[in-house]
C-alpha cells in the first residue's frame, strides 16, 4: 500500500486507500499486468459524517528491473566481518551475492582493497560451490555470477597475507553490479588485522660434542621466538634414525622438556605420547610460543662401537604456521689418544725446552748411563706404546729397562692416565752423546725428550786391590805370610784398595763395597769404612762422596780367618765401586788368599850315621798329609843335600815304585808329587853319593809345599826335617876344572873365530850333579874343583837363540857333552845359525835405573831375527815393551810387544820378520815402560 499525501487540507478529513488489486513492482517478473483504482472517505471527522467515493482502474504493466545485493554490508568504520591473522596466513570471507531484480541476469563480481588499507594482501573470489566455506581445489575462482531472480550464490573472498609485508590492516571488499554497470554494491567491506610476526629460530648442541666410544652425550636442542607475535602451535622435531644407523643411540627415558608434550616415533611418521622401544625421534608440541619465549628440548644419546671415527651431523627443526626453522650440530665420535715422555715427573715438559732434556757432564765408556722417564698416557683410551732410541749426536747402544730394572717388554699398554716409569741406559762411546727417546703409540700419537752427556771418556776408574796376610810362628812372633802362600785359621788377612779417579771431571757420590769373604770375619776399616751384618755375611762399605780429578783415595779393611775356613779353598775378595756417574759397579782386580791349616808332617831318616867319600847314603822322606778333608796336588818335595853329596839318578822311589829323578838346580833337588791324600802318609827314598867337596857334618834337610786340591791353596808348607852323617874323609880327593865357550858358529867349521863367530852371554850350562854356570858377556863359562872322572854337561836350550851345532847319531841337534875329566877340560858349545849364514846387524843395550833392555838384531838368509832380554831385580807391573817393526815388514813367529807383570830375574823373548828393504835399515829402537 502505498499513502499519497494530497495537495491542500480541508477541513474533512480525507483518506486515500490502495485498493486490493494493486501490487508492488520489485520481485515481480517483468511482463506482469498490475491493475490499481482508488477510493476516496471524506465528511465531517466524526464516523457517521463519512463518505466513500471510488475511482477508474488503471492498468499497469510491469518493466524489467536489474538489482543485485551483497551481504554482509560493511564499510572501513563499520566493517561487516572481521579477521586477525599473522603474515602469510589466509583468510576466507563468506559472501551471499542476491539477484534483487525481476528478471535473470550475470552480475561482475570483484574483491577490492579499500585505499584505506596499510597492506596489499592478494584477493580473489571463489565460488563455494558446495557451501562447506572453504576454498577446496575443484571450486573455481569466478569473476560474476549468473542469478535468476531472486537467486542466491555463495562466494568466498579469499585473501593471502604475504610474510614480507609485515603487520597492519587490509580492507577488503566484494563488489557486484548489473551488467550495465548499473546497481553497484559496493559497501560490503571486511577488515584484515595482520599482527607481528613471530621468528622462531632453533639452536643444537652435544654436550660433549668430542664423545667416546662407550659414553653418552647430552642433546639440548632451543626453540626460541625472536620476533614480535606469539606464534601458532609449534612442533619441535628431531629425528634419529640417521643418527641411530651411525651407533648414536637414543638413551631411553632422557627426553625432557621446557614447555609443551614429549612425542615419540618409532617411524619418522607416526607420533605417540609414548615412548616405545624403538625411538626414532623426539619431538615438543606447544600452542604457541610467544615473542622472546623459549622451549627447550634434551635427551642423551649413547656412542656404541659402531659410532667410532664417525662425525655425525644431526639437524632440528621447529615449525609454525607453514614456517620452519632448523638448527644442526655434530657428534664427534672418537678417542683422543695421547702420551708424553719426559724427565722422571715431568713427563708434559714442553717438547723441545730445556725441562724436556736431561744432561750429565760425563759419563764413561763401556759402563751403562741411565736415565730415568715417566711415559704417560694422557690420552682417554688404552694403547700400547713403543719406546725407541736414535742419536743425533754421537753413538751408543741402548738398552731399556722398566721400574724393577728387568728388560721393559714392548710395547707399553698403559690405561687413561695411566703413568710408568722408563730406563734408557746408553752405552756410549767416547765423545759427545745426544739421545733422542722417541715414544709412539699404536693409534699414532708420539712425543719424544733428550737425553744428554756433556762427554764420554774412555777408560774406567782405577782400582788396585792387594791382599797381606800375618801369622804367629811357634815363638810367638807375627811375622809375614809369604806372598801366595797359604793362611791358617787366626790368620789376619788386610786388604788395601786403592781408588784413582783419573778423570778430569769429579766422580760424585762414591760408594766402595767390600762383601767380606764368608770364611774370614771383619776386624776393622779404616777411613771411615762401616762393617755391617754377621760373621759370615758380613759387608764393608765406605761413603766417599765426591773424588775430585786426578785424587787417589786407601781404603783398608782388616780380617782374621774364621774357623769356618776349609783346607784348600781360596779366600776371595772384590772390592765394587759406584758412582752418580758410574751406576753399574766398578769391580777392582780380585784377589785370592789360599787356606791351609793342617800342616805337613815329615819325617826323614839316612841310612848310616858316618860315611867316607863314594859312600851311597839312602835317605827316606815319611810325608804326612794331616788335613782330613783336602788331598794336596802337585806336591813340591825340596831337599838341600849338604856340599858334597850328589844324588844317585835312578834312586828315587814313591811308596816302593820307581819315581823320576829330582829336578836338581844350584844343588837342590826337587820333586814333585801328583797326590798327597787326605789324612795319608806317602814315603819318599832316594841315595847320593859322598863326594870329595864333602867336609864336616853332612846336613841335609827337606821341605814339601804344595796346592790344595782344586788349586786354590799353594805353598802349604811342611816342618823342615833334617838328617845328619858324619864324615870320615879319605886321604885323597883329585880335582879338575872345566872351561868352556857357548858362540854362534857362522861359518860351521866347530871352533871359535872371533872375526866371524858371535859368543852368546848369559847362556846356561848344566854340570850333572846340580851344579850350573852362565856365561860371561864374551860367551865364557867355568866349573871348579870337579871330582876326576866322566861328567856330563848339558846347555840350556831356552838360554839361547839358536840350537848346538854338534850332531849326534841320529842325526839331530844335540846341547849334552859327556867328558873325561883330568886336570883343566875344555868343553864349547858351538850353536848353529838358522837358515845358513847370520849377520849381526845390531846389539844395543838400554839401561833404565836398575833394569836392562837388550836388543840384538841378527840377518839370516830367510829374514831377521830379533832376540830381546830384559834384566830386572824386581817385579814390574804394567809392563808395556813395543819393539817396532821396520815400515812394510811382515811378522813371521814371536811377537815384538809384551804386555803385563815380570817377575824378577831374566827374561828373553825372540821374534822374526821378513822385510825387502836395506839391511842397514832394518833395525828400530824398543820403547818400555812399566810402573813401580
Amino acid at each position: 500500500m502505498k499513502l499519497f499525501r494530497p495537495s491542500s487540507l480541508r477541513t474533512t478529513v480525507l483518506s486515500l486507500l490502495v485498493m486490493a488489486g494493486m501490487a508492488d513492482a520489485a520481485g515481480t517478473p517483468a511482463g506482469t499486468v498490475i491493475t490499481n483504482h482508488a477510493a476516496a472517505l471524506f465528511g465531517t471527522p466524526t464516523p457517521q459524517d463519512l463518505h466513500q467515493s471510488t475511482s477508474n482502474t488503471v492498468s499497469t504493466v510491469v518493466q524489467a528491473v536489474c538489482s543485485v545485493s551483497v551481504t554482509p554490508d560493511g564499510t572501513v568504520a563499520q566493517p561487516g566481518q572481521r579477521a586477525t591473522v599473522l603474515p602469510g596466513e589466509r583468510v576466507v570471507f563468506p559472501y551471499a551475492v542476491v539477484n534483487t531484480g525481476n528478471t535473470l541476469g550475470t552480475f561482475p563480481l570483484q574483491g577490492v582493497i579499500d585505499a584505506a588499507s596499510t597492506l596489499t594482501p592478494g584477493v580473489r573470489v571463489v565460488l563455494d560451490t558446495n557451501g562447506n566455506g572453504l576454498p577446496d581445489s575443484t571450486e573455481p575462482e569466478v569473476s560474476s555470477v549468473t542469478l535468476a531472480a531472486d537467486a542466491r550464490a555463495n562466494v568466498l573472498l579469499v585473501v593471502d597475507t604475504t610474510r614480507s609485508a609485515g603487520a597492519g590492516n587490509a580492507y577488503v571488499n566484494v563488489t557486484a553490479s548489473c551488467a550495465d554497470g548499473t546497481a553497484t554494491d559496493t559497501n560490503n567491506v571486511s577488515a584484515v588485522q595482520v599482527g607481528p610476526p613471530p621468528a622462531l629460530g632453533v639452536t643444537k648442541t652435544f654436550t660433549p660434542a668430542l664423545v667416546r666410544p662407550g659414553t653418552e652425550t647430552t642433546v639440548t636442542v632451543t626453540a626460541r621466538n625472536g620476533g614480535q607475535g606469539t606464534s601458532r602451535e609449534v612442533f619441535l622435531t628431531d629425528l634419529l634414525a640417521a643418527q641411530t644407523a651411525q651407533g648414536l643411540t637414543y638413551v631411553a627415558g632422557s627426553a625432557r622438556t621446557t614447555a609443551g608434550t614429549l612425542q615419540y616415533t618409532a617411524d619418522g611418521t607416526t607420533w605417540t605420547a609414548a615412548e616405545g622401544t624403538a625411538v626414532r625421534g623426539v619431538r615438543v608440541r606447544m600452542p604457541s610460543l610467544a615473542p622472546d619465549a623459549t622451549a627447550t628440548l634434551t635427551f642423551r644419546m649413547l656412542a656404541g662401537a659402531a659410532a667410532e671415527n664417525h662425525v655425525i651431523p644431526n639437524t632440528a627443526t621447529a615449525e609454525t604456521g607453514g614456517e620452519s626453522a632448523s638448527g644442526s650440530a655434530s657428534a664427534d665420535v672418537r678417542y683422543l689418544p695421547g702420551v708424553a715422555i719426559g724427565p722422571v715427573g715431568t713427563p708434559q715438559a714442553p717438547e723441545g725446552t730445556a725441562a724436556d732434556a736431561q744432561r750429565v757432564p760425563f759419563a764413561v765408556a763401556g759402563q751403562p748411563v741411565c736415565f730415568d722417564h715417566t711415559l704417560l698416557n694422557t690420552g682417554d683410551v688404552r694403547d700400547n706404546f713403543t719406546v725407541t732410541v736414535t742419536y743425533p749426536q754421537g753413538s751408543a747402544t741402548p738398552t731399556l729397562l722398566d721400574a724393577a730394572g728387568k728388560p721393559l717388554a714392548l710395547p707399553v699398554s698403559l690405561e687413561p692416565g695411566q703413568s710408568t716409569l722408563v730406563r734408557v741406559c746408553h752405552d756410549a762411546k767416547p765423545g759427545t752423546l745426544d739421545a733422542l727417546v722417541t715414544v709412539t703409540g699404536a693409534r699414532g700419537t708420539s712425543n719424544t725428550t733428550h737425553d744428554q752427556v756433556g762427554v764420554v771418556e774412555s777408560g774406567l776408574p782405577e782400582l788396585r786391590k792387594s791382599a797381606a796376610a800375618t801369622t804367629v810362628n811357634t815363638e810367638g812372633q807375627t811375622v809375614a805370610v809369604p806372598e801366595g802362600g797359604s793362611v791358617a785359621t787366626g790368620d789376619t788377612v788386610t786388604y788395601t784398595l786403592v781408588i784413582r779417579n783419573p778423570y778430569a771431571h769429579a766422580l760424585t757420590g762414591a760408594v766402595v763395597r767390600d762383601p767380606v769373604p764368608a770364611h774370614v770375619n771383619a776386624v776393622s776399616a779404616t777411613a771411615g769404612g762401616v762393617i755391617t751384618g754377621q760373621p759370615g755375611n758380613q759387608t764393608a762399605t765406605w761413603t766417599l762422596g765426591t773424588l775430585a780429578p786426578g785424587e787417589s783415595r786407601t781404603l783398608t779393611l782388616v780380617t782374621t780367618v774364621s774357623p769356618r775356613a776349609v783346607d784348600g779353598e781360596g779366600l776371595k775378595n772384590v772390592f765394587t765401586l759406584t758412582t752418580t756417574e758410574l751406576g753399574t759397579p766398578v769391580p777392582s782386580n780380585e784377589t785370592v788368599t789360599p787356606v791351609w791349616s793342617a800342616q805337613l808332617r815329615v819325617v826323614k831318616a839316612v841310612s848310616a850315621k858316618e860315611a867316607t867319600y863314594g859312600d851311597r847314603l839312602t835317605y827316606t822322606l815319611t810325608i804326612t798329609n794331616q788335613s782330613v778333608t783336602t788331598p794336596i796336588v802337585q806336591a813340591s818335595v825340596t831337599d838341600t843335600p849338604a856340599r858334597g853329596l850328589a844324588y844317585v839318578p835312578g834312586t828315587s822311589t814313591l811308596d816302593g815304585q820307581p819315581l823320576i829323578d829330582p829336578v836338581i838346580s844350584g844343588g837342590t833337588l826337587r820333586w814333585t808329587l801328583p797326590e798327597l791324600p787326605a789324612g795319608r802318609a806317602v814315603v819318599v827314598v832316594y841315595q847320593t853319593r859322598v863326594t870329595p867337596e864333602a867336609s864336616g857334618d853332612l846336613v841335609n834337610a827337606v821341605i814339601v809345599s804344595g796346592t790344595g786340591a782344586g788349586g786354590i791353596a799353594r805353598a802349604v808348607a811342611s816342618n823342615r826335617a833334617t838328617a845328619t852323617i858324619r864324615l870320615s874323609p879319605l886321604l885323597f880327593a883329585p880335582l879338575a876344572d872345566i872351561v868352556g865357550l857357548v858362540y854362534v858358529d857362522r861359518n860351521r867349521d866347530g871352533r871359535f873365530d872371533p872375526a866371524i863367530d858371535m859368543p852368546v852371554p848369559r847362556a846356561r850350562i848344566l854340570l850333572a850333579g846340580g851344579r850350573q854356570a852362565l856365561t860371561d858377556p864374551l860367551g865364557r863359562y867355568s866349573f871348579l874343583n870337579v871330582p876326576h872322572g866322566t861328567h856330563a854337561l848339558r846347555l840350556d836350550p831356552g838360554t839361547t837363540p839358536y840350537p848346538p851345532l854338534q850332531v849326534t847319531p841320529d842325526g839331530g841337534l844335540s846341547g849334552t857333552r859327556s867328558v873325561q875329566l883330568r886336570g883343566l877340560t875344555s868343553v864349547d858349545f858351538p850353536l848353529a845359525p838358522l837358515g845358513g849364514d847370520i849377520d849381526v846387524l845390531r846389539h844395543t843395550t838400554l839401561l833404565m835405573g836398575d833394569v836392562t833392555l837388550e836388543k840384538t838384531v841378527t840377518r839370516t838368509t830367510d829374514g831377521y831375527v830379533v832376540t830381546l832380554r830384559i834384566i830386572t831385580p824386581r817385579s814390574l807391573d804394567g809392563v808395556n815393551l813395543d819393539d817396532p817393526l821396520p815400515a812394510g815388514a811382515i811378522l813371521q813367529d814371536g811377537r815384538n810387544t809384551v804386555i803385563g807383570t815380570l817377575g824378577e830375574g831374566e827374561h828373553t823373548f825372540t821374534y822374526r820378520f821378513t822385510w825387502s828393504g836395506a839391511p842397514q835399515a832394518a833395525t828400530t829402537d824398543p820403547v818400555m815402560s812399566w810402573r813401580y
